[in-house]
């Protein structure tokens, strides 16, 4: 059966698109695995983001027989970010967090709040800090985690 649908992004775009399915759910199927893969093509920036869409089915009238609505998770582009901050994209990074402060059993690791956790570590290579913010399940709805990388400040900074 022939069928078309919608999909939505919250940035406004919207797409049709037509695809020949057996059922309605298997149809319903596709058009949500092809809105999660429109959003995921996307640019989206370098940070990451969850971006929200919506799709729509319509049946070979034009009736509508089925709707749904998906989040999808952009990774970061932690190569972009590492360079950005001056830092060696080369570099096997081996992040640890030994120096690093929190707790003697969990170095490295702050609870602020709900289930929000900031966990900061460095490259034991080539110095190369991280500090990535994990919202865990209390999350506002567009909240996503967040990953940020700086170099260790310069020593002789403060002999001037």
């Amino acid at each position: 059966m022939e069928y078309a649908f919608e999909m939505q992004c919250e940035d406004g775009g919207i797409e049709h698109e037509e695809i020949t399915a057996e059922s309605d759910s298997e149809a319903a199927k596709a058009a949500q695995e092809a809105l999660e893969s429109w959003i995921a093509d996307g640019e989206w920036g370098d940070a990451g983001a969850i971006v929200s869409g919506l799709w729509t089915l319509y049946d070979s009238d034009g009736e509508e027989i089925d709707s749904g609505n998906v989040e999808v998770e952009i990774e970061p582009n932690h190569a972009a970010l590492i360079r950005a901050a001056g830092g060696d994209t080369k570099c096997k990074h081996r992040w640890a967090a030994e120096g690093e402060g929190g707790l003697v059993e969990n170095p490295g690791v702050w609870a602020t709040g709900g289930t929000t956790l900031v966990i900061c570590d460095h490259c034991e290579h080539c110095g190369l800090r991280r500090r990535r913010e994990l919202t865990g399940s209390q999350r506002n709805p567009g909240e996503c985690d967040t990953v940020s990388y700086s170099l260790p400040a310069d020593e002789d900074d403060d002999d001037n």
